[in-house]
């Protein structure tokens, strides 16, 4: 019974949330009960340390955090003793149930606007497909962000070496949308850059590069080429260095024979 309901249930929304000018202790707090509170709030908050879809800061804060204007615009949640003239506001010590009715109201505003500019991330996107946009894994995503069977091919392959939308929707088989989608949320995440030149790839849209150091450490694996002439190399150090060493421990052992013997 409880496994055909958990497969019915509707994936949650993935927001993310930075912390600054709390007390360790309270951002701690802050922290855990996020966690808490996950199989409870309509959305799934992670921990990022900056470029979050909402700023919770103290109200101790010296200055309040400035924001580009040509950036996107990122609510505040203040906590504290002190509300702040306007925004919303917890106040300190913290307890769950308000946490949970502000992270929901929060993340219902927050996905609103999120679909608002959907359109418009999607023409952006289609512009970037059409020029045939790489991108490149700048390190594992979290395994948050990879709970289908599909994201976790698709990391793989954009681990494997840059990649266009269409090399991975051709390559895995999912659609163009899934693709789009699944390259954004690695993008806000900071997981994903695009590579910025679509000439180096080849037909079937991936570029022809070694994955990243920090992804697959044990990649460095010389091709056929390379082997015959690394072993040639070591041999003929090997021949140069071993005569002269041989010598040396025979003429300490007293081994070296000096002419035939009677």
């Amino acid at each position: 019974m409880t496994a055909p309901a958990a497969a019915s249930r509707p994936r949650r929304p993935l927001l993310s949330f930075s912390v600054e000018g709390l007390p360790a202790r309270d951002e701690l707090l802050f922290k855990s009960l996020v966690r808490l509170l996950d199989h409870r709030t309509h959305q799934h908050w992670d921990w990022q340390v900056d470029d979050a879809d909402l700023r919770v800061v103290g109200d101790k804060l010296s200055a309040p955090p400035e924001q580009d204007p040509a950036e996107r615009p990122v609510p505040l949640l203040t906590i504290g003793d002190t509300p702040p003239p306007h925004g919303p506001f917890l106040r300190l010590p913290l307890h769950a149930d308000a946490l949970e009715a502000m992270l929901n109201r929060l993340g219902a505003m927050l996905v609103h606007a999120r679909e608002l500019g959907l359109a418009a991330a999607s023409r952006s996107r289609s512009e970037q497909v059409a020029r045939g946009e790489e991108y490149r894994l700048l390190r594992w995503p979290s395994s948050t962000l990879l709970d289908t069977s599909l994201r976790m091919k698709l990391a793989t392959l954009l681990a494997t070496r840059p990649a266009t939308p269409q090399a991975l929707q051709q390559r895995s088989g999912a659609s163009a949308r899934e693709c789009a989608e699944f390259i954004a949320v690695l993008e806000r995440a900071g997981f994903v850059a695009s590579t910025g030149t679509s000439s180096a790839s080849g037909a079937g849209g991936f570029a022809h590069s070694r994955a990243p150091e920090s992804i697959w450490p044990d990649s460095h694996i010389s091709t056929g080429g390379e082997a015959p002439r690394a072993a040639a190399a070591v041999g003929a150090a090997r021949a140069n260095v071993e005569p002269g060493l041989l010598a040396r421990i025979r003429s300490r052992l007293g081994l070296l024979s000096s002419g035939p013997r009677a």
